[in-house]
């Protein structure tokens, strides 16, 4: 079942102006909705022209399972609207629990200089049948603050963003973000992603200087970190072993 979350951004301080719709956010356990999650996914991508509409496949890969990875969704009401990705790499694991790290090669640097945990933020989707432009705006915010705020609960190391080279600037205003290698073809189909990178220090200390819709509380903190509690456990085989070698 799907694990709702403390979520408040401060409307009065919203991206687009007063009278924005306040979204709920959920962690997806449940197979069905995690399925409606991926499915939401792949008509997203089919409208953005980045997959072709094939009957009976369906858009996920191995990382959707692996017990490292959460998925996220945006709820109006009781209908999803949005949805997104987390990943996270420990102090104990390698690279291999990242989708990106087979795309980036300049990734395994930045791994070996974190001081703690990476978490990955991609597959961000928003229901294509949304046209509002603003309503849009808002949610794709929203999802952004989600990921930012798993971060905040996981007190990672460093945050890895995958996204369309349209949003780079937005990252590296918004987070002071800065890009990692060269953008790559990262699937699903032939166009390229941009991945940003950037501490989470650095990233709270230029959120305390932007729009106060990003700014995150304790009891949202304490809520994020109670649900993705499988996510960042580490595994009684791992708390042995040494630290794994890079991909």
């Amino acid at each position: 079942m799907a694990i709702s979350l403390a979520f408040n951004p401060r409307q009065t301080a919203s991206v687009d102006g007063a009278g924005a719709p306040r979204f709920m956010l959920r962690v997806l356990n449940g197979e069905a909705e995690r399925a409606a999650a991926i499915a939401l996914r792949g008509a997203a991508y089919v409208a953005m022209g980045h997959m072709t509409d094939e009957p009976g496949v369906s858009f996920t890969d191995r990382y959707d399972e692996l017990a490292t990875t959460a998925l996220l969704g945006a709820y109006d009401e009781d209908r999803l609207v949005g949805t997104m990705r987390v990943s996270f790499s420990h102090p104990w694991q390698n690279l291999t629990s990242l989708p990106c790290a087979s795309y980036y090669p300049a990734l395994a640097d930045v791994k070996r200089d974190a001081n703690g945990s990476l978490i990955e933020i991609s597959r961000m989707a928003i229901d294509a049948s949304v046209e509002n432009r603003s309503y849009r705006t808002t949610l794709y915010a929203s999802l952004v603050r989600a990921g930012y705020l798993a971060a905040e609960a996981a007190s990672v190391s460093t945050i890895l963003i995958a996204t369309k080279p349209d949003w780079v600037r937005f990252y590296q205003y918004m987070l002071g973000f800065e890009m990692i290698g060269k953008p790559a073809k990262y699937p699903p189909g032939d166009f390229e992603i941009a991945l940003l990178g950037g501490s989470l220090g650095q990233a709270q200390k230029r959120q305390r200087l932007q729009n106060a819709f990003f700014r995150i509380t304790l009891d949202e903190i304490a809520s994020m970190r109670a649900a993705l509690g499988a996510q960042l456990a580490r595994p009684a085989a791992a708390a042995g072993q040494k630290r794994q070698s890079y991909v």
